[in-house]
C-alpha cells in the first residue's frame, strides 16, 4: 500500500509525465484522487492536500519528496489523538478530537 508522496510519484509516472510537473497540472488533472498519508489507510484528496503548500511545482522527484514530506508529517500530527481520544473513540466508536 503506497503512501505519502511516493503515492503523488507513482501517479505522475502513470501518467507519463516528466518533470518539472506544475502543480496547477496535478490539481487540474487529478485534485479528486485519494492520496494516502499513512500506513493506517488515513488519506486525503490531493487538491486538499497541495492547498495547504505554498508550491507551485516539482523540479524532479527528490523535489516533491523535499516539498510534499512536511505536508503529509503535518497532515499525520494533525489526525493522530491522544490516549484519551483513543478511549474516547473505543467508547463512542467515533472519530474525536
Amino acid at each position: 500500500m503506497t503512501h505519502g508522496p511516493r503515492k503523488v510519484a507513482e501517479l505522475i509516472e502513470e501518467n507519463g509525465w516528466s518533470y518539472p510537473v506544475s502543480v496547477a497540472r496535478l490539481e487540474r488533472e487529478h485534485a479528486l484522487a485519494n492520496i494516502l498519508i499513512d500506513e493506517d489507510g488515513d488519506s486525503m484528496m490531493l487538491g486538499e492536500l497541495l492547498a495547504q503548500g505554498d508550491i507551485e511545482r516539482f523540479e524532479d522527484e527528490d523535489d516533491l519528496y523535499e516539498k510534499l514530506e512536511p505536508l503529509f508529517e503535518a497532515e499525520r500530527e494533525r489526525r493522530s489523538v491522544g490516549l484519551v481520544g483513543k478511549l474516547k473513540q473505543w467508547v463512542l466508536g467515533t472519530y474525536v478530537r
